[in-house]
């Protein structure tokens, strides 16, 4: 299996051959590639593209001392998994936190980013959950499965039933409860304003109109701060987007980065 060591860490990868310019992914809290599965088998044959596992997730290592998931570590893990592939000049897509991490890439990394694809995201989450974290912590402790299946029940539409189910299987499996709660202190901690007002990569910004997670005015705040952005609201969906409303996601993503070249 395709791993990449970084400070001393397996970061797992799936490279898919295609087209250049290279589409690079980078899934959110508490989820993992899969979470861009539509996106995968949308652009198969056209694009080359690049999904990664976080650390603490997916298939990639899971350790347990909270300092290696300080927010600094998951930038370094996407530089080294793009490095050892030699991979430049290509199209940075992240989802929620995955917007977090690539924002700061494309600060510290700019020779290497074509443009920025940012998906229900945001440059800080909303103030009150640095208060709720103690409860979450407690609340995780005593029922992880009931904690996650509310953390997805506000990450999808009211009707996506179906896509509820699919992810909280998928963060049970693959997410261990330690893993997602030193990743939400590091959430609380995070605040890329003055990132995001540096940026100037041609950026495409989707939010789902119903996200109750990094609602709307999140991804507002991002149109505003980037130079070079465009916004699109997906009328029904939620925070998982690019998962609800794939069709319209995916023919935006084709769009921008046809545009682009």
């Amino acid at each position: 299996m395709p791993f990449v060591e970084n400070e001393g860490l397996k970061i797992y990868y799936e490279f898919v051959e295609g087209k250049l310019p290279a589409m690079v992914f980078i899934h959110g809290w508490t989820a993992n590639m899969n979470f861009w599965k539509e996106q995968r088998a949308y652009f198969q044959g056209k694009n080359a593209m690049l999904f990664i596992d976080n650390r603490g997730h997916g298939r990639s290592e899971k350790p347990k001392e909270y300092e290696q998931y300080l927010f600094e570590k998951f930038v370094s893990d996407l530089n080294a998994v793009v490095s050892s592939l030699k991979l430049s000049d290509f199209i940075l897509i992240g989802h929620s936190f995955g917007t977090m991490i690539s924002m700061k890439f494309c600060e510290e990394h700019e020779d290497k980013v074509k443009a920025l694809i940012l998906i229900g995201g945001g440059t800080r989450i909303r103030a009150f959950h640095k208060f709720f974290y103690p409860i979450s912590r407690l609340f995780s402790a005593v029922n992880y499965k009931s904690s996650v299946k509310l953390v997805e029940n506000l990450s999808f539409a009211k009707n996506a039933v179906e896509l509820k189910e699919w992810a909280l299987k998928q963060v049970l499996e693959n997410t261990p409860r330690y893993s997602a709660m030193n990743g939400y202190k590091t959430l609380t901690k995070i605040d890329l304003r003055q990132v995001a007002n540096k940026l100037e990569k041609p950026t495409l910004i989707i939010v789902g109109e119903k996200d109750a997670l990094l609602p709307v005015g999140k991804s507002k705040e991002l149109n505003r701060l980037i130079k070079n952005s465009k916004l699109l609201v997906v009328s029904g969906a939620g925070h998982c987007v690019q998962l609800e409303k794939p069709e319209i996601v995916n023919r935006e993503i084709e769009r921008f980065c046809s545009e682009l070249s």
